[in-house]
This record gives C-alpha cells, structure tokens and sequence, in this order.
C-alpha cells in the first residue's frame, strides 16, 4: 500500500482511534506495550488504526562502524527478503541538511575538539582504540570535506509495522530480525517509541531526530558512509541529561547508562546544576545547588534503583549518607533525621564468624569518633589521648560493660562470650556510651599518680567527654532506634546527619558512625553515596576499615565532593579511599579553577581540551565533565537534568 494512502486510510476518520471512548468499558489498565480497547494511552506501544487494524512505531538505528564504509545502497539492507505472514512494512527515511551558521560552527570548532580528545584518549583496551580510531579517522574525512564546500546531513529512519493485532506486529518484527540473522546482517536496532507513537505519526514528514544515535554525513559520503559524529554518551536507554558541546552537530542530548557502575567520583567544584522538574513539565531549567548531589541522585540513583533489564542488571538498593544541605529525595524511599534518630556507636555490627574483626573495627572506630569530638590539634597528645582510650575501651568492653562485660580477650577459645558483643534486636539491652564515662572518671585518679600532665590530660578527656554526651545526649546516650529490616520497596535509605549540626568534627564523628552501620547492613551489591564528604573533618585513615569491608561485599561507592575551596579534603587528599581518576567506573567534575588544577594532582589525568573547558566556565554554568571507564567515552555536557 502506498504511504500516503496508508495514512489517509487509518489516520483521520475515526476519532476513537487516539482518544478513549466514551462509553464505560472494562479496558486493559494501560500498562508501558500495551493498549486499552479503545483508546490510546501515553504508554502504548500501539495505535488503533480501525477495527482489527494496529500499528507500532520504531526507531531503526545502526551500530557505529558496523557499515562503515559500505557501497552506494547499502540501506536496502534493512529490506526483509522475506515473506512476512499478516503484517504490512513501510520504512520512512527523512534527511535534512544543515544551516550555514550551524556548520559554521562545527567546521570551526566540534572537528577540531573532538580530534582533540579522542588522540589524548591512552586506553590500553584493543577494541576501544581501534573504535576511537576509527571515529577519529570519520572526523578527518568530514574534515577534509568541509574544506571542498560539502555540507553535513542529517538522517533517520522509522519502521511502520501493521497489523490486525499487537501478536502479528509482534511477530513480524521478530520474522525481520530473523532474516536479518539468516544473511548476516548486523548492526540494525530497533527501538519502539513507547509514549511517542501518536505524535511521531502526525509528524511523520517533519525533520528527522538529530541526536548522537541517528547518523550524520557529509553530503558526497551519504549514500555510501554511515558517519556518527558524537564525541560522548547516546545510551538508548540512558538518562538524558543536557546538551553535548563537544559534539559536532549542535544540541545534540548526551544519554547515560551507569547501572552498572560500582565506583564514581564527582566534583563539583561548586558549580550549580541546569534542571527542570518532573512535575512542570513546561518549566524553563533553573540552576540548582549542591550540583555534585543533584548529578549522584540523577546519573547513579536513578541507574541503580532501576538497573537495567537488558544487561541483566537487577535494581539494587542505594544507601544515601547526606552531609550537605542536598534535600531531593527519590521515590521508594525511606528517610531518617539522625537528629531525630539514634545509632547506638558501641553496638559492633558483625557477624559471629568475622566477630573479632568486626570488633575490633569498632573499638577503632569509637575511639576516632572520641578523638574527633575532643578536637585536639597536639600531635604528642593526640597519641597519648588515643592509646589511653583504645586500652581503657578495650578492657571495659572485656570486664565492665553490662557490670560484668560484654566481650573476652579468647574470641577463638570462649565463642559464645565474643558473640555476645554483637549487635541483636534488643538494642536497649545493650550500654551506651555514656556509660563509659564512669571509666573516664576513673581514670583521672590513676593518671594523678603519674604527674600533673597526665592528671591535667585525663581530665580534660573526661569533661570534654561529659559535655559532649551531654549536648549530643540524643545521639551518643541512646540505643539503636533504626528498623534492624528493610523492607524490599525501601530501595533509596537517606541517613540525614547534616540537620544535626554544623560543626564539622561533630558530623565527622557522626559519619564514622553511620558508615560503619551502613556497610555492615547494607548487602553485598548494594551501593553507597556520601554526599558532601568534604563538609567534614575526619582523617583519611579513620575510613580504611571501612573500604576493605566495602571491597569484600562488593559494596559500591560513590563521593560526591562539593566544596571547592577545601584544601583537607578533596579527590587528592582522600584518594587512598577512593581510588585515582582511572580507577573509577565513572568520573564527573565541574568547574575548575587554575588553583584547583595546580593543588589537586589528581586532575592531572583529564584531557587536555576538557581541562581547557572546565577552566572557562563558571560554576553557574551548569558544565560538567564526564568520563564512562567501560567504554572509555566522555565529554563535557551543558546539564539539563529532570528531577
């Protein structure tokens, strides 16, 4: 049948066809590929086009390099060669050429750029090398065109499929695969265009899509070269998250698929973040803060919550560590205030084969979170003060908690004692920290035996304990009051600590604590975001314990960093924990200053272009820098994200 009496044939006459009908029907409850009996909903994958008449629309789409160069033709391979059985096959391809100004702007600037990185790019990986050559070698052939007046085209192709009913369509899709199969043809995708399909129809004669995963060719090369000129991320079903400016072709969206990342960095650098929000869907984009925050929850809370069906990536659970002022919330989620919340620092998350690592993991812990909230800066003293507490905690964990104790010094002889130790479902059984302070008082009378010095420093420990546990009475003198399960819909748990308080060593203490519950809670595959580590004082080895944990369980994490001006604490400083920028599966970063650059050697390692980039912007840009390590893509993206 002729297109355009195929068109006029199901498209006009009958109103129901588009909308629901009038009469109160049973109807399937519209589910994403599927359409109530007559009507059509935003998530079909179907249009009713009359009585026993239906159609579905695809994107059809070529893998990069796949038919790359190809003989003049060469799209008449996506034609079945076989007879398909009660469903008819329309392939609509629409070009459209390029403005001057637009390729004014991609001979001046995208070609040079892109050749830029993709020759800085020193991947190891074989077939990562030979796909950035080959680009590489595109963008010089475009090149060398552009100088002999050529002029870049744009291209897409649909694919109409018709039938009496969804199974037809169906199986004539999976008929043309097959013949796909049978003469070898590769590289062909179809994408359906769930949610799209009415308008896609009534705009079937507009200009094609110009993104990075629909083709481009310079003019000469069109019928014979498939040239995709993207120099990032265009993930089919991958978060849409800005404008790519390193692509040749103008506002092309960059796309990204990150759930199967484990470990990320982002630095913001105090750069806000462009973003519209999903319940204005006609809002103009407005710059939010926290924008390290906003691209963890958007890029990697989102991918994990989801995973991804079609790799075979389950949806995990994320755990959210707030230190910052970042309020956004994901949905299935549950949310505490630790202001109001308590975790009971003493009780030694575990389990009773690794109890004596686990516990001794913990006594280290609640003396770093001792040694924080004391805030001493003497060097000599801070070892005196922390081997005093590690001996007094140690021997009143064996004698004195619970009056008689709660742990042995024969963990391997006497079991059952250890285990004792562990945390249960009775947490007000177990003592808290304020308990320990007799200890503490105790000790000032041993101390005075061995001078005034002594004597002065066990004081100072006590009072500074008291008043502590006094003004923080919520936090370090109550037990556990968090759920010991989550429930399976529970899938993004927030531990707010930043509404307790501001001061840094305080909520560096907090943080000790609650890492040290969440790694041990959380299961293996789970991942764990810290956003606004930097927003704290702690010492990069308080968290060593913790990464081997996180390695052993196969815990993801993710740190976000967010104050450009912390010197203590930074990618450099803590990159013991968190690895060098190579080792991560993905890196995002913001604006840079040139003291950030010479202070913080781990940039040392981004591309030249994208350092010069990041140089030139400001931090209310809304300019990110991304690196994917899979595949070893990146780009520097204008955001626009939905939240």
């Amino acid at each position: 049948m002729p297109l355009k009496k195929f068109f006029k044939k199901s498209g006009n006459k009958d109103k129901h066809e588009f909308k629901k009908g009038k009469k109160k029907k049973k109807e399937v409850p519209g589910e994403p590929g599927f359409t109530a009996p007559f009507g059509y909903l935003e998530d079909d994958g179907y249009l009713i086009t009359g009585k026993k008449s239906m159609i579905s629309i695809f994107d059809t789409l070529f893998q990069y390099g796949t038919n790359n160069p190809a003989d003049i033709g060469w799209t008449n391979i996506v034609l079945p060669k076989a007879n398909l059985k009660d469903v008819d096959i329309h392939l609509v391809q629409r070009q459209r050429g390029m403005s001057k100004d637009e390729e004014e702007k991609v001979f001046s600037k995208y070609f040079a750029d892109n050749a830029d990185v993709l020759q800085k790019d020193d991947t190891k990986d074989a077939r990562s090398k030979n796909k950035n050559n080959d680009r590489l070698r595109d963008i010089r052939v475009s090149s060398s065109l552009a100088g002999q007046e050529e002029t870049i085209v744009d291209t897409d192709m649909l694919l109409i499929l018709k039938g009496k009913d969804a199974d037809s369509i169906e199986q004539g899709l999976a008929d043309i695969k097959e013949s796909y199969k049978d003469r070898a043809v590769k590289g062909i995708m179809f994408f359906r265009k769930t949610g799209e399909q009415l308008s896609t129809l009534k705009n079937i004669f507009d200009k094609p899509k110009t993104n990075p995963w629909h083709n481009s060719d310079m003019i000469s090369v069109s019928a014979s070269r498939l040239f995709l000129p993207s120099s990032g991320f265009s993930d089919n079903d991958g978060e849409d998250v800005g404008i790519d400016i390193n692509s040749i072709i103008p506002n092309q969206h960059a796309r990204l698929n990150l759930s199967d990342v484990k470990n990320a960095v982002i630095f913001s650098g105090g750069s806000t973040v462009n973003a519209t929000f999903a319940d204005d869907l006609y809002s103009k984009p407005v710059s939010v803060a926290n924008g390290g925050s906003v691209m963890a929850t958007v890029l990697l809370g989102k991918a994990f919550w989801l995973g991804d069906r079609k790799k075979g990536i389950p949806g995990k659970r994320t755990h959210h560590i707030i230190l910052n002022d970042f309020n956004y919330r994901l949905d299935d989620s549950l949310y505490f205030d630790m202001s109001k919340e308590a975790i009971n620092p003493l009780e030694v998350q575990g389990t009773p084969e690794t109890v004596h690592r686990d516990f001794l993991a913990n006594l280290d812990k609640v003396v770093n979170i001792m040694m924080l909230l004391l805030k001493t800066k003497d060097v000599h003293e801070i070892d005196q003060y922390e081997v005093n507490l590690h001996d007094l905690l140690y021997s009143w964990y064996v004698e004195g908690a619970n009056g008689n104790g709660i742990y042995t010094k024969n963990p391997t002889e006497n079991p059952a004692l250890a285990q004792r130790v562990l945390a249960s479902e009775y947490h007000d059984k177990y003592p808290t920290l304020r308990s320990f302070l007799p200890v503490l008082q105790n000790n000032v009378i041993a101390k005075s035996l061995d001078g005034d010095r002594p004597k002065e420093l066990a004081e100072t420990l006590y009072k500074r304990m008291n008043n502590l546990f006094t003004e923080y009475q919520d936090i370090f003198d109550r037990p556990t009051t968090l759920p010991d399960v989550y429930k399976s819909n529970e899938r993004n748990i927030y531990y707010d600590i930043a509404k307790v308080t501001s001061d840094e060593k305080v909520k560096g203490a907090m943080l000790l604590n609650v890492l040290a519950y969440v790694v041990n809670r959380a299961l293996e595959g789970e991942v764990i975001i810290i956003h606004g580590l930097d927003s704290v004082q702690i010492t990069p080895s308080m968290l060593d314990d913790y990464k081997k944990i996180m390695n052993k369980k196969n815990i993801g994490k993710v740190i976000v960093f967010e104050d450009a001006e912390n010197e203590e604490i930074n990618p450099d400083t803590f990159s013991k924990f968190i690895g060098g920028i190579k080792e991560q599966d993905f890196v995002c970063i913001g604006s840079l200053t040139d003291k950030d650059v010479e202070r913080i050697k781990w940039f040392d390692n981004l591309p030249i272009t994208a350092r010069r980039q990041l140089l030139e912007t400001t931090t209310s840009d809304g300019i990110y820098y991304m690196r994917r390590n899979r595949d070893r893509l990146s780009s520097v993206i204008r955001t626009n994200v939905r939240l």
